[in-house]
């Protein structure tokens, strides 16, 4: 709902719907990638899959270069909307959409005229695929510009507390750019119409956000101009934010490209996907801890230290908790998991990386709120530095590893730099704080490893005695988490209030639920 100036209204809108949303953008996709995924690798074959996934991380590095810039939109328009400054607004949206063509354009180019050093030198790509990788980037440059005018007005949505909106279109990309996926490969096509699909996606993707950005903002107008001084301000604000991007796809491209050209584009296959399933692990608490940036940012600005410690433990109490479940169960599972769900021979070649990977992300998981709150207190330059440190010992040490131990070797040089993960929390609490939360560490490393133990236990157990297939998986680990779960709670991992607002908690989801589902069936029901 917008006022008298064209300006949305915040009062409107419902956190419980938000949240809701904002995790569905996340779960809906990822489950139909999950379904889909073998189809697609078995359709294409492991060399040409790697292919796709090279030339989509060279894509993703590409869209890492803008500066981050659509975070700082979501903080600008959120604070002009509040004093119903619409030309201010005109003017960052003008001024963001000028810088970001302008990167598009250049990149988009620069893909097109390097396509051949690239595909022939660069990543020495086999030369029956030469062609084909070639057609690929065309396709893949068009894609990036539309992936960075997304970019630009899918900050909008967020900046109005407007989840469901955004997570209604998430939703709706992710999906067809799956079941696409899909659909390309069972007629027959090759890469070249993968990435053309996700091009055509993304260009879907873009207009879908115009015009939510129209109807949200209707009073707002394009101007032409970029503004100067408030384009510095915007880059100095992202400039930290947008190094650790490059240097964090800057890893991802390496892997990728010292892969296919050192053991071929099939190893980059059986190295991405399982690597893949213990991202999720880090993808899925992200998801879930948004909310902790805004809550560092007014606890910070206040200066109230108490309040600022309390959210950072009580976070972390839930994160670790989280995080460690699932490395355990990939770790103790790993192999049964990807042979139902890729076949025997994917399993034995990649069960090692699903396992390196799996602690190397549920490191990476834990460091979530310490990272949330370096941005949130004002400096992410150090998260930039650590995501420089990583790539530092990643690309050497995975350059030694990989002829000695084929792709486990790259997966080994990631755990190593994961190691760096608890000195770093250790240093924003001190930072913050003034010393190292140790006694907290203390109680809540020796409730986890009682817990994980018992679940780890109970999973190894009823591993040897069930039978394969999915539904006996998935009744071992269900049980196992209940263990998990309840040991926690008996052993009093969580405190009175704790438990409480738990409670709390899911009664206000379960009721947010059940009213979303009741309106969208009353009749006449518009989802406006």
């Amino acid at each position: 709902m917008t006022d008298a100036d064209g300006v949305y209204d915040l009062k409107k809108t419902s956190v419980s719907r938000n949240v809701l949303f904002s995790f569905l953008g996340w779960v809906l996709p990822l489950c139909f990638t999950f379904v889909l995924t073998p189809f697609i690798i078995r359709g294409l074959g492991s060399e040409s899959f790697g292919l796709y996934l090279l030339i989509m991380g060279v894509v993703g590095y590409l869209a890492s270069l803008n500066f981050n810039v659509g975070r700082a939109i979501t903080k600008y328009v959120s604070a002009f909307q509040v004093n119903r400054q619409t030309e201010q607004i005109s003017e960052v949206l003008s001024t963001t959409l000028g810088l970001y063509l302008l990167i598009g354009i250049v990149t988009a180019g620069g893909m097109l005229l390097l396509s051949n050093w690239l595909v022939v030198d660069a990543l020495k790509i086999a030369p029956a695929l030469q062609p084909v990788a070639e057609l690929s980037l065309t396709w893949a440059a068009a894609g990036l510009l539309f992936t960075l005018l997304s970019q630009v007005f899918g900050a909008i949505p967020p900046a109005l507390q407007r989840f469901d909106l955004y997570g209604i279109i998430t939703i709706i990309s992710g999906i067809a750019s799956v079941a696409g996926s899909a659909l390309i490969v069972w007629l027959g096509l090759d890469v070249a119409a993968l990435t053309a699909w996700v091009a055509l996606v993304s260009f879907f993707t873009s207009v879908a956000f115009i015009v939510v950005t129209h109807r949200l903002l209707p009073g707002v107008r394009l101007t032409g101009r970029v503004q100067k001084p408030l384009l510095v301000g915007l880059l100095k604000f992202s400039g930290a934010v947008t190094a650790y991007q490059i240097f964090g796809n800057l890893l991802v491209l390496f892997e990728r490209g010292w892969l296919t050209r050192s053991l071929g584009a099939a190893a980059v296959t059986y190295y991405v996907v399982p690597m893949t399933i213990a991202i999720y692990i880090h993808s899925f608490i992200t998801s879930l801890t948004l909310v902790i940036f805004p809550m560092v940012s007014e606890a910070g600005a206040h200066r109230d230290t108490f309040r600022l410690r309390k959210i950072y433990t009580r976070a972390y109490k839930y994160v670790s908790v989280l995080a460690v479940f699932p490395v355990i169960t990939l770790v103790v599972n790993g192999h049964q998991f990807l042979s139902n769900w890729m076949g025997e021979d994917f399993a034995s070649k990649a069960v090692g990386v699903l396992e390196v990977q799996a602690i190397a992300f549920g490191l990476l998981a834990l460091l979530i709120v310490a990272w949330q709150v370096a941005d949130g207190l004002g400096f992410p330059s150090r998260n930039a530095i650590l995501s420089l440190i990583w790539l530092a010992i990643v690309v050497p040490v995975g350059i030694w590893l990989t002829p000695r131990l084929n792709i486990l070797g790259l997966a080994w040089a990631r755990l190593l730099a994961m190691g760096s993960v608890p000195v770093y929390i250790i240093y924003i609490e001190r930072r913050v704080f003034g010393h190292w939360l140790a006694s907290f560490w203390a109680r809540t490393g020796v409730s986890l490893l009682f817990g994980g133990g018992l679940a780890a236990i109970v999973q190894v157990f009823l591993l040897n005695q069930m039978q394969v297939g999915w539904l006996w998986l998935s009744a071992e680990i269900g049980f196992s988490g209940v263990v998990y779960l309840s040991t926690l709670w008996a052993i009093g991992y969580l405190d009175e209030d704790e438990r409480k607002r738990i409670r709390e908690s899911v009664v206000r989801a379960a009721v947010s639920v059940i009213s979303i589902m009741r309106r969208s069936f009353e009749p006449g029901h518009s989802g406006k």
